[in-house]
């Protein structure tokens, strides 16, 4: 049955559960060690909902379940009356307040959450968070790397801010990890597609997974129309410093380029790196590159005594044909004419 509206939702979203129930009755003796802590939420409470296990380093690492992969996200209320352990997670997190605060540390600073505050956390970041109460109401959105393959053109087409973290996140192997705070004001259209949203998700028997990655997308689209705008100066300045660092690598290794390797080399996906470059050059890669050989190889020409063969092999091309073809749709003429026409008038 469709919930009716969002005093439905709440109410269900915030029935405690047995395991509030079980919390609430062993308070005075819940323990305080990490390890009894991982223990009991694996065991008496996790019910097949989390996995968690520690790294090499001994962080606890929570993973996506069988249902976070049969479904690609979830969404759940957090358990009150509980700390959760610093951990990281295998997937995007996002925390939403929906009523009362919320008080994490994450990387180390503790960040008061209030209600219609919002938070995107990046893969692998470290947090904890404090004890929820009772009037406390915090749902987590969590979002698998597979979920992203569903919208992903979408959200790279706009090449908008929060599909440079998402891309950056899930599909670049940068060790940095990143998290953004957005406040959700009353009676814009992100609170009404986040409250869709929900209806959509807690209406069980009538779920639609088709409208449910709708919401996300529009989500993602406004949230990332509003963060532009607040820090859209800042975002400017980093995409020319992204484009001066894209000329640069490709000057310095115009002889052999690819594109998985220049992805790899700047931690982004190669399709976003492709798209990032046509954006700022207003040329693809291809043409950046040829671009690039085109004049090396005229310098090569005007200055040395090097045959156009070795230019050929300098330049990066192993076929002659092809950089015959090349040159001569740049300047209008054959290398062998451009030695003897250009250089004499030069001379």
């Amino acid at each position: 049955m469709r919930l009716k509206g969002y005093d439905e939702l709440f109410q269900r979203i915030n029935s405690r559960t047995d395991i509030e129930e079980n919390i609430l009755q062993t308070l005075d003796h819940f323990p305080k060690d990490i390890n009894q802590i991982l223990e009991i939420l694996k065991n008496k409470y996790n019910d097949g909902k989390i996995i968690m296990e520690r790294d090499e380093n001994g962080i606890v690492t929570s993973y996506p379940n069988d249902v976070d992969k049969l479904h690609n996200f979830t969404i759940r209320r957090k358990t009150k009356f509980i700390p959760i352990l610093e951990h990281k997670h295998e997937y995007i997190e996002i925390v939403y307040v929906l009523q009362g605060t919320f008080i994490q540390e994450i990387k180390g600073r503790q960040i008061q959450m209030n209600k219609g505050d919002l938070c995107i956390l990046d893969r692998n970041v470290l947090h904890s968070s404090l004890p929820l109460g009772e009037s406390d109401v915090v749902v987590n959105i969590t979002l698998t790397p597979k979920f992203f393959d569903g919208i992903f053109m979408y959200l790279l087409s706009d090449k908008n801010y929060i599909s440079n973290f998402v891309i950056n996140s899930l599909y670049s192997k940068s060790k940095s990890q990143n998290f953004l705070n957005h406040h959700v004001k009353e009676g814009t259209l992100i609170q009404k597609i986040l409250e869709n949203l929900l209806l959509e998700y807690y209406s069980t028997e009538e779920r639609s997974t088709a409208a449910i990655n709708g919401y996300f997308l529009i989500f993602f689209t406004e949230l990332s129309r509003e963060i532009t705008t607040r820090t859209g100066e800042g975002i400017k300045d980093e995409q020319h410093k992204v484009k001066g660092k894209i000329l640069k690598y490709i000057r310095d290794r115009y002889k052999d380029i690819k594109l998985n390797e220049m992805a790899e080399y700047f931690n982004f996906h190669p399709s976003y790196l492709s798209s990032l470059i046509k954006k700022e050059f207003g040329k693809t890669l291809k043409e950046l590159l040829i671009e690039v050989r085109m004049t090396e190889a005229s310098k090569l020409l005007k200055n040395t005594d090097m045959t156009i063969d070795n230019i050929v092999l300098e330049v990066g091309y192993t076929n002659s044909s092809h950089f015959y073809h090349v040159f001569k749709k740049t300047y209008g003429m054959t290398p062998n004419q451009y030695k003897t026409n250009v250089i004499k008038k030069d001379i």
